[in-house]
């Protein structure tokens, strides 16, 4: 991949500015009417939501704008965050932020991503914060949004089409659609526009009922409840012992299953099934543990078509999957979710939703002034993207083949 990042540019076909974007331009959808304005928890309910509960602001028919007014102090903060890379988020206020064109008071703005990886060139990423000056604000029934898109993903899509897929697999994935910022009047580049793991994405993927238990990144990092002074008992024995029938009591494994196994699917190079890294536990008060999918920026032509969804790639990495999948039992539970999610795979359905996204962001894509990419690359791996899902859907249909009793 990176040696195709040094292919030779061209000169664009589209002869726009790098002036702000607004909402009539290109791909964009200037008729939607969202609903806008800061809600409460009382009001989310109200929204119109999509089938899988997402809120407006992920509209799949629209780019969502981001016009941000900051001061030359706190940018320059932001920037030197980004060019010390030593991990550093700070909150710095904004002046203004408009959502398509409605002002959302009092939002700030931080830095997002692995400055150990992943903090180079100059496309900053950023999570938008909604309430961070008054606890209970929201926008669209959310309190805040990441803005995703790292040097190695030059589609800026596979985020939004690994999580299509692993919604139609039944997973509590991010909600996600595509975003542009214009940062004080001026064009900044296209992201995909992501849903964070807070308490809405644990309201939305497992009710309000079920939102209350503890949500682990990486399987160790609690990211809720940071005020609260909780039992560790149950994470600290899951990390304890890999005993498949000790590990399975303690949580929901035909989910696990079938999340290592959309992993498997994609494939996502930089995840729990390669190689113990982005990912959530859950610890759901009726289910137990629940792996949660996050991040896939890594996915699909980032390994090869032809990647065996059988392999472990790091046992040590990933001890509670090496464990079971060494079990006959667990090995036919996990080729079976491999057979049956398959067939959701590189469908004519999902190639029409990544036409469809290709044709919504492109006009975005091709102008973006901070991308780390020329013309040549960003077309080459649009299209690469496009010819991977039906090789990809091949080589599992035969893998299928070869491992389904």
């Amino acid at each position: 991949m990176i040696a195709a990042l040094l292919l030779a540019g061209c000169r664009s076909t589209f002869d726009v500015g790098v002036d702000a974007v607004v909402a009539d331009a290109p791909g964009s959808d200037p008729g939607s009417e969202l609903p806008g304005g800061t809600i409460t928890d009382e009001e989310d309910d109200e929204l119109d939501k999509d089938e899988f509960g997402c809120s407006p602001l992920f509209d799949q028919e629209h780019v969502v704008i981001y016009d941000v007014t900051i001061a030359d102090e706190h940018w320059r903060h932001l920037e030197s965050e980004w060019r010390t890379a030593d991990g550093t988020k700070d909150y710095v206020p904004l002046e203004t932020l408009l959502v398509d064109g409605i002002e959302v008071p009092n939002s700030k703005m931080r830095l997002k991503g692995n400055n150990g990886c992943c903090w180079v060139g100059e496309k900053m990423q950023f999570v938008l914060a909604f309430n961070e000056v008054e606890e209970d604000a929201r926008h669209l029934g959310q309190r805040k949004v990441a803005l995703d898109s790292p040097y190695y993903e030059p589609t800026v899509l596979k985020n939004r089409l690994a999580n299509w897929f692993m919604f139609r697999a039944g997973l509590p994935a991010a909600c996600t659609n595509s975003a542009v910022l214009n940062v004080n009047g001026e064009y900044f580049g296209l992201y995909a526009n992501m849903e964070e793991m807070d308490r809405e994405f644990l309201e939305r993927s497992f009710g309000k009922d079920n939102a209350e238990g503890d949500l682990w990144k990486y399987g160790t990092v609690l990211d809720n409840h940071e005020d609260e002074e909780i039992d560790t008992t149950r994470i600290t024995d899951f990390w304890a012992s890999y005993d498949p029938a000790t590990t399975t009591a303690m949580g929901d494994s035909d989910e696990w299953m079938d999340e290592w196994a959309a992993e498997a699917i994609l494939p996502d190079g930089d995840g729990y099934w390669c190689c113990g890294h982005n990912y959530y536990l859950y610890d759901h008060p009726e289910r137990g543990f629940l792996w949660v999918p996050w991040d896939k920026d890594g996915t699909f032509d980032w390994i090869g078509y032809d990647t065996d969804p059988g392999y472990l790639w790091y046992p040590t990495y990933t001890p509670h999957m090496a464990a079971l999948l060494q079990t006959d039992d667990g090995w036919k539970r996990y080729t079976e979710s491999i057979v049956r999610l398959t067939q959701l795979y590189a469908t004519e359905e999902m190639q029409a939703a990544y036409q469809a996204m290709v044709e919504q962001t492109e006009p975005y894509g091709s102008i973006d002034p901070h991308r780390y990419y020329d013309d040549a690359t960003y077309a080459y791996y649009i299209d690469n993207l496009r010819t991977f899902l039906p090789a990809r859907r091949s080589y599992l249909d035969v893998w299928a083949e070869h491992n389904a009793e």
